[in-house]
């Protein structure tokens, strides 16, 4: 299926969840776990490819380099995505400012979607 195939599909797939639990307020239980499994879909289906054509886009002596700089950038994303949706959950009734949450993360994953498709995964060439 290739790297920029499954970060699409994964992170579309967290947009469509996220939209629908946004508009699903009060609904049973059994259907809040199915979307929260599909909004949940994107991580096994964004990181791992990630992470690799991150790592097949530098040379292999800096490789612990580029893994670091991502790993720290993915921790200080979601440290400010929990701030931001604590922002939403604290500015409105809790409701809207669930739903604000969540459709500002579905729109932050069709947005990446977006950007990804101007991926292009390559090989770097290691120097001798």
């Amino acid at each position: 299926m290739g790297s920029k195939a499954l970060i699409i599909v994964g992170l579309v797939a967290m947009a469509t969840g996220l939209v629908l639990l946004a508009r699903s307020p009060g609904a049973p239980l059994w259907l809040i776990a199915i979307l929260m499994v599909l909004a949940g879909l994107a991580g096994p289906f964004v990181s791992p490819p990630t992470t690799a054509i991150l790592l097949n886009s530098v040379p292999a002596h800096r490789g612990g380099i580029a893994s670091g700089v991502f790993n720290t950038s993915r921790q200080v994303g979601g440290a400010l995505a929990v701030a931001v949706f604590g922002l939403f959950l604290t500015s409105a009734a809790f409701p809207t400012g669930q739903a604000a949450g969540l459709f500002t993360a579905a729109g932050v994953s069709v947005l990446t979607a977006g950007a990804a498709l101007s991926l292009r995964p390559r090989m770097h060439a290691e120097k001798a």
